[in-house]
């Protein structure tokens, strides 16, 4: 069996292609392997950047983009993430993989208040980010670096969806985020945000899946504890 690092879809020994997405299926490197994982995941998208990328030259989007994605992949990886790709203005980092931490939800969630806090301060652009804390299918063996995805399953989906729906600004977190952050974050209730396609029972460590799972706006960190 060889699962795709790109959709987690299980492959016939062999492979070459993923048959459900068509993601070339590499060799696994030594050392590598895949496995079920708790991931916080992150997904952060610029507002209206696409529309006004189209009016600006390559060499005046880079000179935007540039120190965005500098000073995304700081903060991410300054509070232990890994950042899994840039796509354009948008960004998905994982906390949970490949290294696990007790307080990855927590870790997630300042990272996305500290660059929510940066967008503010620069005034220039406006941000929607969400995160997300479930089970995923890990790729132990993908290089980020060189664009191969690291994790696939229903957490990552639902997280691309609470991004689409956080406010201009914002941060949206999933139920599992929320109370794993409850005591060190504070957050407001959010309306409920419509997840199409999720089914409603549980999966093993990923906690009760939902048609319209509660969400939270996440909106200031309290003091780390000591």
């Amino acid at each position: 069996m060889i699962v795709c690092p790109n959709c987690g879809h299980e492959n016939e020994a062999g492979a070459k292609f993923c048959s459900q997405c068509a993601t070339p299926l590499g060799e696994t490197r030594a050392g590598g392997g895949t496995e079920r994982k708790v991931v916080s995941v992150l997904f952060a998208d610029l507002v209206g950047f696409t529309s006004r990328a189209e009016q600006l030259d390559p060499e005046d989007v880079q000179a935007v983009l540039r120190p965005y994605h500098e000073r995304l992949r700081y903060e991410l990886e300054r509070w232990g993430g890994t950042v899994e790709k840039f796509i354009g203005d948008a960004v998905m980092a994982l906390f949970g993989a490949p290294v696990t931490r007790e307080d990855d939800p927590e870790r997630a969630v300042r990272a996305a208040l500290a660059i929510r806090d940066w967008i503010a301060e620069e005034g220039k652009l406006q941000v929607r980010i969400a995160v997300n804390t479930g089970e995923a299918l890990v790729n132990l063996a993908a290089r980020p670096e060189a664009g191969e995805g690291m994790a696939a399953g229903d957490v990552v989906n639902t997280a691309a969806r609470l991004q689409s729906a956080a406010p201009v600004n914002g941060i949206l977190v999933g139920e599992t985020t929320y109370r794993a952050t409850a005591e060190t974050i504070d957050h407001r209730e959010h309306a409920p945000v419509e997840a199409k396609g999720k089914e409603e029972r549980g999966r093993p460590g990923a906690g009760a899946l939902r048609r319209r799972p509660r969400t939270r706006d996440a909106h200031t960190a309290r003091r780390p504890r000591a």
